[in-house]
């Protein structure tokens, strides 16, 4: 609980309560040193705090929510925001490596983590590999797992990941390395000698499905980027298909691009 003394929000001046209490929310973030993800006092308490009615907080709370501020989410609370996630092509970074770049802390929640024969995921078994991740590696053992990501405590993003079995083994690929704090699937890729070299990825904009809206703690249809990557080591050989959802207001996918001149035409 944040407690201080109650800031006096002038009455006569022609200004409505409610962006006063916005601003005295903006000054109470500043003030406490809180960070994204952090969580701010309830709605009883900010009535109390400003002497306004729960109507006048809730339109506060929903300017701040619209400047991208605070983050509501049901069942939890209100929160100071995790900001948008620039995201800077060709850069290859991993989850971690990325939010470390911007100052956030990174962490998972191991949701699935399952071996697949090839029969398990090719055709006509192709429920057993919902994500499609089998095709991009033909007819071999799968390691497949799933994970929701969190920025600073907050759930941001999903990824469902595929690696060859035999690379899985070899870098010591268990549910139980997965839960340790501190591993990483791109270190332990470059430490075996798999070193990452290039990769493509698939953007695609559309709305969450229930469940992956549910895990993210979002309203059913909210806006998701859905994004596959295929990573290759040196050898070109394919160690990782991840099929990775976050939400939409969370990042920003920037790339470069340059014009080139056009061939001199022939006289």
């Amino acid at each position: 609980m944040v407690t201080s003394t109650s800031p006096r929000l002038a009455r006569d001046t022609g200004i409505p309560l409610y962006l006063q209490v916005r601003d005295g929310v903006r000054e109470l973030i500043a003030v406490q040193g809180l960070q994204p993800g952090d969580p701010l006092p309830g709605e009883l308490e900010l009535q109390e705090r400003f002497g306004v009615s729960r109507a006048t907080v809730r339109q506060a709370l929903s300017e701040l929510s619209r400047e991208g501020r605070i983050e509501r989410h049901q069942g939890r609370g209100t929160f100071v925001a995790i900001p948008r996630l620039a995201r800077s092509l060709p850069d290859l970074t991993s989850f971690s490596e990325h939010l470390a770049q911007q100052g956030l802390r990174s962490a998972s929640r191991l949701l699935a983590f399952d071996r697949l024969a090839p029969d398990e995921w090719s055709v006509p078994a192709v429920a057993q590999d919902e994500d499609g991740m089998g095709r991009f590696f033909g007819a071999i053992p799968l390691v497949r797992f799933v994970r929701l990501r969190l920025a600073n405590g907050t759930p941001i993003g999903l990824h469902v990941t595929a690696t060859p079995a035999l690379v899985a083994d070899e870098i010591g690929l268990t549910p139980d390395a997965l839960g340790t704090e501190g591993f990483a699937f791109y270190g332990a890729l470059e430490s075996h000698g798999h070193r990452l070299s290039w990769a493509e990825e698939h953007l695609l904009a559309r709305a969450a499905s229930l469940r992956e809206a549910a895990l993210l703690e979002v309203p059913d249809r909210t806006a998701v980027m859905s994004v596959l990557r295929l990573s290759r080591d040196e050898a070109g050989t394919l160690v990782e298909a991840v099929r990775a959802v976050y939400l939409g207001d969370k990042y920003d996918y920037v790339v470069q691009l340059e014009r080139r001149p056009a061939a001199a035409m022939a006289e």
